[in-house]
């Protein structure tokens, strides 16, 4: 045999083989696509099976394309935790640093006064239940704002803690529309109530200037709530606390 010959029989051995590899590479590619079909069209038909027989038909489809599902339901449950994480880093370049700087200023002046002073200013505006519930819930949602106001309570007595705050929290709305600045961020609480009344001044149904009064009235007949609020809850805390024998 010529070595031409035996060239030939090499050349053409490699021909078959590039030939075939060809074919299997396309049988390849069709078996990914019906396999994607069949996801497709087994997805689709899942309302309509039962749990074995969707459970059979799945086994049929390639491991790969489970991942790519599993992937997916992956996806969307750590986004879950990803906005969580996202509100978080929000409230640690938001709240969290105001409420420091208001908690360090606050306990600073208290210890420049004197804690006894304090003390004694918050239990003398707290032996009377008008004042208890009306003046210094006020005077705490102004000048500390929400969510700091309740740390005005730690100068009463205990019995008397429960009701203050009941008090204190229930007035981090009312003033909203004189004192935006106690709880700004559920202006929102206000500014719907507002919007319309601004449509009505414009439209000509109520006078101009209406919103202020209505803000004025907001915040007068929520004083009248809190003070209701803190002898009911007064009340509430004292009978629970004799039913379990605590002495506050």
């Amino acid at each position: 045999m010529s070595f031409l010959s035996i060239l030939a029989q090499h050349a053409d051995l490699a021909a078959q083989n590039l030939h075939y590899a060809g074919a299997l590479a396309g049988d390849v590619a069709q078996q990914g696509a019906e396999r994607g079909s069949d996801l497709v069209v087994l997805a689709q038909a899942s309302t309509e099976l039962s749990v074995e027989e969707f459970r059979e038909r799945l086994d049929n489809v390639s491991q790969e394309e489970q991942l790519g599902w599993l992937t997916g339901i992956g996806k969307y449950f750590i986004g879950i935790f990803q906005k969580g994480g996202e509100v978080f880093a929000g409230f640690v370049t938001g709240i969290i640093p105001t409420l420091v700087v208001l908690m360090t200023a606050f306990y600073a002046v208290t210890e420049l006064v004197g804690e006894k002073r304090v003390h004694g200013l918050a239990r003398s505006a707290g032996r009377i239940a008008l004042t208890r519930y009306t003046v210094l819930p006020v005077l705490a949602v102004f000048f500390l704002t929400n969510p700091m106001a309740y740390t005005f309570g730690t100068f009463l007595e205990e019995k008397h803690k429960p009701a203050f705050y009941d008090a204190a929290v229930s007035y981090v709305h009312p003033p909203l529309g004189l004192f935006p600045h106690i709880n700004p961020g559920e202006y929102f609480v206000w500014g719907g109530i507002l919007v319309a009344l601004l449509e009505l001044e414009g439209n000509g149904v109520v006078p101009d200037g209406y919103h202020i009064q209505v803000a004025i009235w907001y915040a007068l007949v929520g004083l009248v709530v809190i003070l209701l609020k803190g002898i009911l809850t007064e009340r509430i805390t004292a009978i629970m606390a004799r039913r379990q024998g605590i002495e506050l």
